[in-house]
């Protein structure tokens, strides 16, 4: 068997089955050939080298020898390499997928903690405002305020005035528990999203380091079978 042919998964360039009849070998190639022949892909780089793979395919697939031959070549090097290619590939795939929950949650951290920073200034505002409003009417409210009220005839308007104070008092409160109930809130959320990072940083490196064995492993089988091989022709040659 050619070297080229070394990695090529002739039966699914052919699109038939392990077990397909010599007919059914006939006929695919006969069709592939005719949707593939190079005249008909003129605008296609790789029309030529695509259709000499596909002749290439039927070369060994249509010979019993042959076929016999890539048969042993294909359940020991390239179906294990399919294999092989199909976990790395469904691992990158999930490399990927977490990649985009990171860039999410990392860009909805950070809008977490910009609603945080706003929501602290808009308490120590509430809060000032109380305050405030608590030294106003603890200024008010002396004996001499009252006595000056007095005397000049004015107490229903300090009352009143007083009365105001006390509802704006009260709603700067509620505002204010408001405000640090909605900060605890997004203190929990950005807790939660800091978490969801660490677990999606701690499954990347899982799975880069299993990306990592599987291809140390698929290194060592080659190894192998370039050992076995030497090995092979050695003893031929005695």
């Amino acid at each position: 068997m050619s070297p080229t042919s070394v990695g090529h998964d002739y039966y699914e360039i052919l699109g038939i089955s392990h077990d397909a009849q010599p007919a059914t070998v006939k006929l695919a190639y006969k069709r592939l050939a005719l949707a593939r022949h190079p005249d008909r892909r003129k605008n296609e780089p790789n029309a030529t080298a695509d259709f000499q793979l596909l002749s290439e395919a039927y070369g060994e697939l249509s010979d019993i020898h042959k076929r016999q031959e890539y048969d042993k070549l294909y359940r020991s090097a390239i179906l294990p390499g399919k294999i092989k290619s199909q976990k790395i590939a469904e691992l990158e795939e999930r490399l990927r997928q977490f990649a985009l929950k990171r860039e999410g949650s990392k860009t909805l951290l950070y809008n977490t903690k910009k609603d945080l920073i706003r929501l602290r200034a808009e308490k120590d505002s509430v809060k000032g405002e109380k305050e405030r409003l608590l030294k106003e009417r603890a200024t008010e409210e002396t004996w001499w305020s009252y006595i000056s009220s007095l005397m000049i005839g004015n107490t229903v308007e300090f009352n009143q005035r007083r009365q105001r104070r006390e509802r704006e008092i009260t709603d700067s409160i509620g505002k204010q528990r408001t405000k640090e109930w909605n900060i605890d809130l997004k203190l929990a959320e950005v807790q939660y999203l800091e978490r969801m990072l660490d677990s999606i940083s701690s499954a990347e490196i899982e799975i880069k380091v299993e990306i990592t064995k599987i291809e140390e492993r698929w290194r060592e089988r080659l190894s192998l079978q370039e050992m076995e091989r030497v090995l092979a022709k050695w003893k031929n040659q005695r």
